[in-house]
C-alpha cells in the first residue's frame, strides 16, 4: 500500500511544480526584451516605474552578454523605459567606440528607449557605436518609438559630437563655426520632429516628443497648442497626453494679468495645509527652484534680501522640484531661508505645480499682485526679476 501512495505523491508533486513553473512563465504582467545590440560593452541600467528609489538604491539591470539580451520582468502598466549603459571616460564616452571618436555628451541618443507593458514581447536590434543606434519593435508602441528615434538619434549624436569637439577646441572661430552647424542641425531636427508629430497623431511616442519639445521650449506655445489639438483623443488616457493638456492649460491660466491658479495643498514641509489665497493683500514672489539648480541656489540670498527689506509688502513662496523633503529642510535650515516652501510632485496632478504652471526652466519666478493676479513671469537668472521688484515695491 505504501508504494502506490509514494507514486501518487510524486506525481502530484511534479504536477504542482509544473503548474507553478507555468504560472510563473505566464505571469499576466510579464514582459520580455530579447535581441542584440552589437558592440555594446557592459549592461544596461534602468529605474523600474513600479519601484521607489533613493540615491542609495542601485538601478535595475538588464544583463547584456556579448551584445545579446534576454530579459524579462513584470510591470503594472504601459511605461516608456530609458535604459542607459556604463558611461566611461572624461567625455562620458560610451560603448566600445572607435579610437578616433570624438566622445559623447549624455543626450537622448545615449540611451536605449522602449515601451514595456504587461504581455509585451519586445525585440531589440541595432548597434552601439558612438550612440545607441538600436531600436525596439514588436508592437505598435515600440514600432512607433523606433520610427521617431531613427529620425532624431543621428541628429542628437551629431550635435553631441560637435559639443564634445568644442570642449577641446581652442580656436574661437572654429568654435563659432561648430556652434552654427549645431544650431542648424537643431533647427532641422525640430522641424523634422514637428512634421513627424503632425503625420502621426495616434503615436504615443510622437506625443512623448511633443511633451519634451514643449517642456524644453523648443517650440513656442502657439505651435505646441496646435500640435496638441492635432493629436488623436484616443491617446487621452496616457500620461504624456495628460501632461501636455495640463501644460497647455497652464499656458492659458498663467498669462500676465490672469488670476494666479489656486495652490491649495498639504505638500508642505510639515504637512500642514497651505492656501495661496491666505497671502492676499501683499505682493507674492513665487520662486520655482531646486537644491540641484546652481542658478537657483546662487540667487536665493538676494531673495532673502527682498523678503527682509520689503516684509510689509512682499511674501515669498518657494516651490521646490526634484528634491526630497528632508533635503529641502536641511538646505533652508542651514541657510536660514524661512519663507513658506511647498513641494511639486509628479505623482499628483494637483500638486504637480511645475506642470500646472508650465514651468520650462529653473529658476522661474512669478510676481503676484495683492489682488492675486499675475504681474510678471521671469525664466532663468533673477536679475531682471529683482530690478522689476525693486521698481514695483519701492
Amino acid at each position: 500500500m505504501k508504494k502506490p501512495f509514494k507514486k501518487i505523491f510524486f506525481v502530484v508533486l511534479i504536477v504542482i511544480i509544473a503548474v507553478a513553473c507555468k504560472t510563473q512563465e505566464t505571469h499576466p504582467n510579464q514582459f520580455t526584451l530579447t535581441g542584440e545590440i552589437k558592440g555594446l560593452s557592459g549592461n544596461l541600467f534602468f529605474r523600474h516605474p513600479d519601484k521607489e528609489y533613493t540615491k542609495e538604491t542601485p538601478p535595475d539591470t538588464i544583463k547584456v552578454i556579448n551584445g545579446k539580451i534576454q530579459f524579462s520582468d513584470t510591470i503594472s502598466k504601459l511605461t516608456l523605459i530609458t535604459a542607459y549603459p556604463d558611461f566611461q571616460g572624461p567625455d562620458k564616452k560610451i560603448f566600445k567606440i572607435p579610437a578616433d571618436s570624438l566622445g559623447y555628451f549624455p543626450v537622448k541618443c545615449a540611451y536605449f528607449m522602449f515601451y514595456a507593458f504587461p504581455g509585451a514581447d519586445i525585440q531589440v536590434s541595432g548597434e552601439a557605436t558612438d550612440f545607441m543606434n538600436a531600436y525596439p519593435s514588436g508592437d505598435k508602441f515600440n514600432d512607433a518609438l523606433a520610427a521617431v528615434n531613427k529620425l532624431t538619434f543621428p541628429n542628437y549624436n551629431e550635435m553631441g559630437n560637435i559639443a564634445v569637439a568644442n570642449t577641446h577646441e581652442k580656436d574661437s572661430l572654429i568654435i563659432t563655426k561648430n556652434e552654427e552647424k549645431a544650431n542648424s542641425i537643431f533647427d532641422q531636427n525640430t522641424d523634422e520632429l514637428v512634421t513627424h508629430i503632425k503625420s502621426n497623431p495616434k503615436s504615443l511616442a510622437a506625443t512623448w516628443y511633443l511633451n519634451d519639445l514643449l517642456r524644453r521650449r523648443h517650440i513656442d506655445e502657439i505651435q505646441a497648442e496646435a500640435l496638441f489639438n492635432g493629436l488623436s483623443t484616443d491617446l487621452s488616457e496616457h500620461e504624456d497626453y495628460k501632461t501636455i493638456a495640463t501644460r497647455i492649460a497652464g499656458i492659458k491660466n498663467t498669462k500676465e494679468g490672469s488670476p494666479v491658479p489656486l495652490i491649495k495643498t498639504t505638500a508642505t514641509l510639515d504637512g500642514s495645509q497651505f492656501n495661496i489665497n491666505s497671502l492676499r493683500g501683499k505682493y507674492v514672489l513665487i520662486d520655482f527652484w531646486g537644491v540641484w539648480c546652481g542658478p537657483c541656489v546662487k540667487e536665493m540670498p538676494e531673495v532673502k534680501v527682498f523678503q527682509e527689506k520689503y516684509k510689509d509688502k512682499l511674501v515669498v513662496l518657494g516651490i521646490n522640484s526634484g528634491d526630497t523633503k528632508e533635503k529641502v529642510q536641511k538646505f533652508i535650515d542651514e541657510n536660514n531661508y524661512d519663507w513658506q516652501q511647498i513641494l511639486s510632485t509628479k505623482k499628483n496632478t494637483a500638486d504637480n505645480f511645475v506642470t500646472r504652471f508650465n514651468v520650462q526652466g529653473f529658476p522661474t519666478k512669478l510676481i503676484i499682485d495683492p489682488r492675486g493676479n499675475i504681474v510678471k513671469r521671469f525664466v532663468g537668472g533673477g536679475e531682471d526679476a529683482f530690478k522689476f521688484l525693486e521698481e514695483l515695491l519701492k
